[in-house]
This record gives C-alpha cells, sequence and structure tokens, in this order.
C-alpha cells in the first residue's frame, strides 16, 4: 500500500484529522503493522483531539464486529 507522508499526516483541524484517521481506518482490514503504526502516528501528533479518535475507532469497531 501507498505509505502516508508527513505532511499528509501532520496537525490539523479535527475535520481534516477525523477524515484522514477515518479513510486509513476503514483501509485496515487485516493486521498491517505499517497501517497501524500510520494510525499511532497520527494519533500521537493529535494529542488534543485524543477522546475524539478513540470515539472513532470504537465506531468502526462497532460497524466491524458487532453490527456488520
Amino acid at each position: 500500500g501507498r505509505r502516508e507522508t508527513q505532511a499528509e499526516l501532520g496537525c490539523g483541524d479535527w475535520e481534516d484529522v477525523k477524515h484522514t484517521y477515518q479513510s486509513l481506518l476503514k483501509q485496515l482490514m487485516y493486521n498491517s503493522k505499517d497501517r497501524i503504526n500510520v494510525l499511532t502516528i497520527l494519533a500521537e501528533e493529535n494529542m488534543q483531539f485524543s477522546k475524539d479518535i478513540v470515539s472513532l475507532i470504537e465506531a468502526q469497531i462497532y460497524k466491524v464486529f458487532i453490527c456488520p
């Protein structure tokens, strides 16, 4: 898969971070270390949105495992 650059991952407003994080999260179809690392870096660079990022992860888990 394509590797995201720091410019694509960088700090931004919540809508930019949300869009990027959700997009990357939806692409995580298997246990991909590279993809998980990118998600981790994005979360670390945007700690001010940590609660919102957790909500995105919870929503994705719900969609995939509870109500597919």
